[in-house]
């Protein structure tokens, strides 16, 4: 059985090959009724477009690019797994990179791949959106990026991030209601943003609360695991003793759980 072509596609639906073209592109200005019957003549006919030929035809990769570093892996997973589902709706590949931000090699590695035209795009996460020759690079070239809670937001830049303020302003409301004042806090790396932003919500909702706060229960980590652990252990000699804990992220709440199990003590009936 013969391979179905575009030009298949486009007889079947009376409509012209380029129509077709802009409907497999996602391109605008094509009608929806159009749209529509082309789309049912590609799933009647199974045609599977050609990656290669797209890309050829369209001088795109279809590819971005989910740049990374000494991120915690839970974290880059949930991010690639938002990135690698919205990007297939639209017909788009996904390759993670990992990029020291302080080494040059790195930062070449990265504009040699979006030079030699093998990236539409690219996604940083913190605190990778910190390399900031790599940033004006890109901006000479006028290459689209996009960064996710990123330090300095003063730029005109891009930039996606959460409500860290009030998120934390939340968590520490809900544990101020379950009767603790004596709240430890596990603070991310200071080249980050949304640690400052989390630990900002954390102090206000004390002062709301009119709970006086005390830096000695504060301590920091790297967001991973074993620095949970560590900062936990930490807080557990402080006297008298936090009765709840304030994570900065899941891997160090996940190790600070297990600083307090292996202290003899209970979640959350010891700490919370």
């Amino acid at each position: 059985m013969a391979k179905v072509t575009i030009r298949d596609v486009a007889k079947h639906a009376g409509v012209s090959f380029k129509t077709v073209s802009r409907v497999i592109n996602r391109e605008p200005f094509v009608k929806e009724t159009t749209r529509q019957k082309v789309q049912t003549v590609i799933d009647e006919l199974g045609y599977v477009v050609s990656l290669p030929a797209k890309r050829l035809s369209s001088g795109q990769s279809y590819t971005l690019g989910l740049i990374f570093h000494n991120a915690s892996w839970h974290y880059i997973q949930d991010v690639q797994k938002g990135v690698l589902e919205t990007g297939r709706k639209f017909g788009y590949h996904t390759l993670m990179h990992p990029c020291d931000i302080h080494r040059d090699d790195d930062i070449d590695e990265v504009l040699n791949m979006v030079s030699q035209g093998l990236l539409d795009g690219l996604i940083f996460t913190p605190p990778a959106d910190n390399a900031e020759k790599l940033l004006r690079e890109l901006e000479a070239l006028n290459f689209p990026f996009i960064s996710l809670s990123p330090k300095d937001r003063t730029q005109n830049r891009p930039f996606v991030t959460t409500s860290d303020v009030r998120g934390a302003n939340e968590i520490t409301r809900y544990l101020i209601n379950l009767g603790h004042t004596r709240i430890g806090f596990i603070h991310g790396p200071e080249e980050q943003q949304a640690p400052h932003d989390r630990y900002a919500g954390f102090q206000q909702a004390l002062a709301e609360a009119d709970i006086s706060f005390d830096p000695g229960l504060v301590t920091y980590g790297d967001d991973h695991f074993k620095s949970g652990v560590s900062a936990a252990q930490k807080l557990l000699t402080v006297e008298p003793r936090p009765s709840a804990i304030f994570c900065n992220n899941d891997e160090m709440a996940a190790g600070a759980m297990a600083a307090v199990f292996g202290a003899g003590l209970q979640v959350p009936k010891d700490v919370s």
